[in-house]
């Protein structure tokens, strides 16, 4: 989302600068800032897979040392982040599962590892770090933020080599508590079902832990298993009765010191990633190049395989989804495949188990089209964006981001939201997908670069200065880029060998040469005039034949003229405004080692040289044709003769000579000799009156010319390849750039102020120049271009410094905490915003255009009720868990309309909290998969045990009499066969059988007393057991698969009660939503301080109708006594001034004012009075 100002508000801002004038009568300029950032490059090889797309649509990626942030809106580079001493390795965003209020605002947090160990917590926005994290003698192998708790957003789970294990507080950098395993771990992923079990990937086993929290260390070595595959004729032995086969393999667990000799371990070794799935729980992803397992944590069973078509590309990386049972897979080729689960849900809702296949097939649905690509360009990375889940980014080598887009291949209405992925699952059929390319981001060609910088900006060109760096490459293009946004304007394709200079001419042209070293001492040299604005290319030097290597082109001050520098034979002096060669200097000239052109002109003289320039700044060397440039170039030789200007320029035997230049005539006018022990001179600078020569040896000698003083300082740094003042009238900043490093000195008092030695500060540098003056463009052998401030320390700066162009993002995090939740307010309540103008607003009067083309953009339905516009909100402040609630709050509050969707349903993601109905008939789905995949006993005991809490009791029996006669349980199992069978029809025994339940649960057979109660109705009271246990969740599994109304509701309200005392509110909530309970809802919510979603949610309630219309008995719940309210909008708004202080801001119908005065806190009472 973007954010511009109206024509109306530039026009405001135009005419305010026009009347602001200083002192003097002249204009104030309004020049674009250019701030400290990277221009990324390609990656290194540590870079892989360090890449991370966040849920408020920002992307991070490590380059070498740096973080990359990307605006995937517009696709371009929104923030860079630099403090990493090493090539950085993980790359992972701040999850918002928290609500937000001023106690915990919406942030930009984002965590980062390099190849050492140490990890960076970054503030974006700021660009500061917020902790550094140091594991001494470790490197990291993974990253996460740990899910769970309202106040477990800020613990960063880090996992180091030696199976070192270590939750860090990533606000103020405390360890928390550190677990060492005996094994070496490799990777790690999360459950996000359950913010207490996470699984581990070692060298040959799977290593599960349930005892994951933030409060202490977990207990033990975990649970360790290994997944191994049997042979098709010992599966086909031991399901004789029953075929539970489908692709002739048959798949299980290997646990503890249970094995067989015919079985084969899996190889995890070759493993390339172990993931959680998103959608579905306790699934698990083993993704291999040929195949991906999915395996089923909780039982420890493989339920399926997902194999590679046949001359596809092998598998790279897997993205699975959480709004649908959905798989991205990125293959070595380049390409994307999306795939999804093959439905197979009819019979298991009529309850036909036997005609079900009991295996996981994922379908695909399409691939994108593979890329081209080279030594280079391999994708090392690819990310889905967590909001939408229909966007993929490719992250390549070479420092491209290519962005892919998932969509329906029929051609309907554009939505009048933005898609997302179930929503497109509902509506697309089978086979009507198709990934496409989106986007693409370029990043700097690569290396080694030279970087130019435009002239500086003057009183003269501010109006229309842009700040463009031209940066030449390998690959002979130049590419020019915009420092004051940082994007990349133009590439041009200018030469097919590495450029090897660029200098400008004008604020949008500039000259460039390249040439190929051949074996020789000659080559063929390519000069060229090109205009960053048409783009056109003219040939300077077209006929030349193979010669010395240029060595440098230098334009005159008044840009009258360009010499062009060889390395063994004469410069040559050509006519810059007519491209003509106006003198070649004879074979006895001295062979010049450097020159640089006087800035010492009349100003009679750069006034006439300003106006025979004309508005079009030299573009008039672009002539339409040919004869037009002869008869521009014949009258301005006869009408407008080349004004004088004076160059200076030293030969090998470090003589410095002045002469003067005007027209083809060349005058010698001075010659001074060598002072003693000056080296030969490898560069010169000039300004104002001071020369600086630079040698072979290191010494640098400034010149006063109007003092007559000379002066030696020997640096000892070796060769000076570069020497360039700072621009501004009086800054006498000069830099000096070495084979090792920067100096920079100021050339008048001759003091050195900046030193930077490489690599101990900075990679190796390539070239070096001044983005203004107090900014420095540095190209490194890394393959990026820092921007610089003057101290060298950073390239990072904070991202309102460089938010200037017209397209904003929509990033509401950049705003102050209380700004930010008065911004979400008011686009949560759109009706206030017409009554709010722009000077009452705070931050810098910019927050009502924010929030005008936000909703313009953001396409809310004109009649979107109170739920459709938070859920919106929630998307485009990236707040997760907000996201979460609406969706819920949205599907139960809308459940029972007429008008509602047909087919609706909530995602997988929220099965628990799904309607009883379907979440029994995804209970029995799983559980056939389960059962069709049995090897051991204990999997037929537990399969037996939940199909008969499930209602499946013939089944159950079933599979009790499968039990072969040699196994030691066979008498135990035909016992509980003919058990369940009689208490199917039998009655009278139920207080025994309740006696004999309640001792078995007191003796720790707990689940064997729950089937008991089970079988004869009781099933409250086996939940009640489960909950006493501290089974909470098998309690609502079991009561959402047995019980309904108010024992149902008990449960759920036990559980929500449960999981506030964990400081688990948000699923708390969640809880109460799904059982009902709108009103024990609110009073969480106010309970728990969630003031605003409270008030929300109670309009959402009112607006269905599905609570008491009596809003006084509705306040009570917030503000103890309100006045007669006289609607349900004044109750939301007295409690969102309560929570935020918006009351000078809020108007009624008629544009009155509702002045709101607040009691002491304590009584919390509010009194709007209209006035």
């Amino acid at each position: 989302f973007c954010v511009a100002f109206s024509n109306g508000t530039m026009s405001q801002l135009r005419r305010s600068f026009s009347e602001k004038r200083s002192d003097d009568g002249a204009v104030n300029p309004v020049i674009k800032r250019i701030s400290s950032r990277i221009l990324p490059g390609a990656l290194a090889a540590a870079n892989k897979d360090a890449v991370d797309w966040g849920f408020q649509s920002l992307l991070a990626y490590g380059c070498h040392k740096h973080v990359v942030v990307i605006d995937t809106k517009f696709t371009k580079v929104f923030q860079t982040l630099s403090g990493h001493k090493h090539n950085v390795t993980k790359v992972c965003w701040s999850r918002n599962l928290h609500y937000h209020d001023l106690v915990n605002p919406y942030h930009l947090k984002l965590a980062s590892a390099d190849s050492s160990g140490t990890v960076l917590v970054w503030d974006v926005s700021q660009a500061t770090v917020r902790s550094t994290l140091v594991e001494l003698d470790r490197t990291l192998l993974e990253l996460s933020w740990l899910l769970g708790g309202d106040c477990s957003h800020h613990l960063l789970l880090a996992l180091y080599s030696l199976g070192t294990l270590v939750l860090w507080h990533a606000d103020t950098g405390a360890q928390l508590w550190r677990k060492c395993y005996t094994e070496p771990l490799i990777s790690f992923s999360l459950d996000p079902f359950c913010e207490s079990t996470v699984c581990f990937l070692a060298v040959d086993h799977l290593l599960l832990v349930e005892d994951l929290s933030g409060q202490q260390a977990p207990a033990g070595g975990g649970h360790k298993w290994s997944c191994v595959a049997s042979s098709p004729s010992d599966a086909e032995e031991k399901s004789k009765s029953r075929s539970r086969l489908l692709s002739g393999v048959k798949s299980l667990i290997r646990t503890g010191d249970v094995q067989t000799s015919i079985d084969e371990a899996l190889p995890l070794h070759e493993c390339l990633q172990l993931c959680y799935h998103q959608a579905v729980r306790h699934q698990l992803f083993l993704l291999y190049p040929k195949k991906i397992f999915v395996v089923d944590a909780q039982v420890q069973q493989v339920l399926g395989t997902v194999p590679l078509e046949r001359n596809g590309s092998a598998f790279l990386r897997c993205h699975p989804c959480w709004q649908y049972d959905f798989l991205f897979c990125l293959h070595e080729s380049g390409s994307v495949s999306a795939r999804s689960r093959r439905e197979d849900r009819g019979s298991l809702v009529a309850g036909e188990l036997d005609q079900a296949s009991g295996f996981v097939c994922y379908d695909a649905h399409c691939t994108s089209e593979a890329l081209r690509l080279s030594k280079h360009s391999k994708v090392t990375g690819m990310v889905v964006c967590q909001s939408s889940q229909c966007k993929v980014a490719l992250l390549l080598g070479d420092g491209r981001i290519v962005f892919l887009k998932l969509s329906a291949a029929e051609k309907g209405p554009l939505p009048e939201q933005p898609l997302r992925l179930a929503a497109m699952m509902r509506s697309s059929r089978t086979g009507s997908l198709r990934l496409i390319t989106a986007g693409l981001l370029e990043a700097l060609a690569p290396g080694p670069h030279l970087s130019r910088m435009c002239p500086p900006v003057t009183f003269g060109n501010w109006s229309t200065y842009r700040p463009l760096l031209a940066v030449g490459n390998a690959t002979g293009s130049v590419q020019v880029f915009d420092l004051s946004s940082g994007t990349l304007e133009k590439e041009l394709n200018l030469h097919a060998t590495p450029v090897r200079g660029i200098e400008w001419v004008s604020l949008t042209s500039f000259l460039s040469f390249a040439y190929l070293v051949t074996v020789g001492s000659k080559v063929r040299n390519e000069v060229v005039l090109t205009s960053v604005q048409s783009g056109r290319v003219q040939q300077v030097r077209a006929d030349a034949s193979e010669e010395s290597p240029i060595i440098c082109i230098k334009v005159s001050y008044l840009k009258q003229y360009f010499v062009v520098l060889f390395k063994d034979q004469p410069f040559e002096l050509w006519d810059l405004r007519n491209l003509v060669l106006l003198r070649t200097m004879p074979d006895s000239f001295p062979c010049v080692t450097a020159l640089e052109w006087s800035p010492l002109v009349s100003s009679k003289a750069q006034l006439r040289a300003h106006h025979l320039a004309g508005s079009k700044d030299v573009e008039p060397i672009f002539a339409n044709s040919a004869t037009e440039q002869l008869e521009r170039q014949l009258g301005q030789q006869t009408a407008n003769p080349l004004l004088r200007e004076q160059l200076v320029f030293t030969d090998t035997e470090a003589q410095l000579y002045y002469f003067s230049v005007e027209g083809n005539v060349v005058r010698d006018c001075t010659r001074n000799p060598p002072e003693a022990g000056m080296a030969s001179i490898t560069s010169i600078a000039w300004k104002s009156d001071h020369i600086v020569l630079g040698d072979a040896e290191g010494t640098l000698t400034v010149w006063d010319l109007k003092g007559k003083v000379l002066r030696a300082l020997p640096t000892q740094r070796g060769y000076v390849k570069k020497l360039k003042f700072a621009p501004g009238k009086g800054n006498m900043k000069i830099l000096a750039l070495f084979t090792d490093g920067i100096n920079a000195w100021d050339a008048q008092d001759v003091q050195l102020f900046v030193q930077v030695r490489c690599p101990q500060d900075l990679p190796g540098i390539t070239d070096v120049d001044w983005a203004k003056s107090d900014k420095l463009v540095v190209a490194t052998s890394d393959g990026c271009v820092r921007i610089m401030e003057m101290e060298m320390k950073s390239c990072s700066s904070p991202v309102r410094e460089h938010l200037q162009s017209d397209r904003v993002p929509f990033v509401p995090q950049l705003l102050p905490p209380k700004a930010s939740l008065q911004l979400k307010s008011l686009l949560q309540h759109p009706d206030l915003a017409p009554g709010i103008a722009p000077e009452q607003l705070s931050e810098e009067a910019s927050l009502y255009e924010r929030l005008r083309l936000a909703s313009f953009q953001c396409r809310v339905p004109a009649r979107a009720g109170v739920t459709q516009r938070c859920l919106a909100v929630a998307s485009w402040f990236g707040d997760e868990e907000g996201l979460h609630f609406w969706i819920v709050a949205q599907y139960y509050l809308t459940r029972n309309q007429q008008n509602i969707e047909r087919g609706t349903a909530l995602p997988l993601y929220y099965d628990m909290l799904c309607p009883d109905a379907t979440y029994k008939a995804l209970q029995l789905e799983r559980l056939l998969l389960h059962e069709r995949r049995r090897v051991l006993h204990s999997h037929t005991q537990r399969c037996a045990c939940r199909l008969l809490l499930l209602g499946q009791a013939d089944q159950a029996v079933q599979l009790l009499l499968e039990t072969e006669p040699g196994s030691e349980h066979f008498y135990s199992d035909s016992l509980r066969a003919c058990l369940v069978a009689s208490l199917k029809t039998e009655s009278k025994a139920q207080s025994v059988v309740k006696l004999v339940a309640t001792n078995l649960i007191a003796n720790g057979r707990t689940w064997d007393g729950v089937q008991l109660l089970c079988l004869i109705g009781k099933g409250l009271d086996a939940c009640r057991y489960l909950q006493a246990a501290g089974q909470w969740e098998d309690s609502v599994w079991l009561a959402k698969c047995t019980l309904s109304g108010a024992a149902l509701a008990e449960v759920i309200d036990k559980w929500a009660e449960h999981l506030i005392q964990l400081n688990q509110k948000g699923k708390a909530v969640l809880a109460l939503l799904s059982s009902g309970q709108f009103m024990r809802c609110l009073q969480t919510l106010h309970t728990a301080r969630m003031v605003e979603r409270a008030a929300l949610f109670l309009d959402a309630c009112m607006e269905h109708g599905l609570l008491p219309q009596e809003p006084s008995s509705l306040c009570q719940l917030f503000a103890g006594a309100v006045e007669q309210p006289s609607t349900r909008r004044e109750i939301t708004l007295c409690v969102l001034v309560e929570k935020i202080g918006m009351s000078h801001w809020l108007t009624n119908r008629n544009s009155k004012p509702i002045i709101y005065s607040r009691l002491p806190l304590r009584s919390t009472q509010l009194r709007p009075i209209l006035g």
